[in-house]
């Protein structure tokens, strides 16, 4: 079981009503692999806001609350209250298409090697889930030429933009 979800139920001590905040909250941090206290840190929060949202113990933070969390997850305080659990970066566009074919594997093996590369090189860190999501959006761009070949810019550039 993700940690999140661990610290979850020990936090509230079996009760499994989640709001729709929480949802969203726990989703964004399984999927980006952040930690409750980095969330707080990269929002401006004190310690312990998100993490008493989390349990339950602050069921109506302040606009200034959640407006800094959705500032850091990149979505509005309405999907924020609303709970939609689809990973944020594809809910703002990043990765707004349906995952192509593998139609060119050699192609697939070396974006996947330079993204690696180039997370290796500048020390990004990512999760297995995003690795593979940023790999199929610079694949998908690189079969769209003729002849497929890997634009190692457009590599780092969108690795970068991802990071951010």
């Amino acid at each position: 079981m993700p940690y999140v979800n661990r610290f979850i139920e020990q936090e509230t001590k079996g009760i499994k009503m989640e709001s729709g905040l929480q949802k969203r909250i726990k989703n964004y941090l399984e999927n980006t692999g952040f930690s409750v206290a980095s969330l707080e840190r990269k929002a401006g929060l004190k310690t312990n806001v998100v993490r008493n949202i989390l349990r339950g113990q602050s069921k109506r933070p302040t606009g200034e609350t959640l407006q800094a969390i959705a500032k850091v997850m990149e979505c509005t305080v309405q999907d924020l209250l609303e709970g939609k659990t689809s990973p944020i970066k594809e809910d703002i566009g990043i990765f707004p298409h349906e995952s192509p074919m593998v139609q060119f594997p050699d192609t697939l093996s070396e974006v996947l090697q330079s993204v690696l590369k180039v997370n290796k090189d500048k020390d990004y860190k990512f999760t297995v889930h995003q690795t593979l999501r940023i790999v199929e959006e610079i694949y998908s761009y690189t079969i769209k030429k003729d002849p497929p070949k890997i634009d190692i810019d457009f590599v780092e550039w969108f690795v970068q933009r991802v990071a951010r």
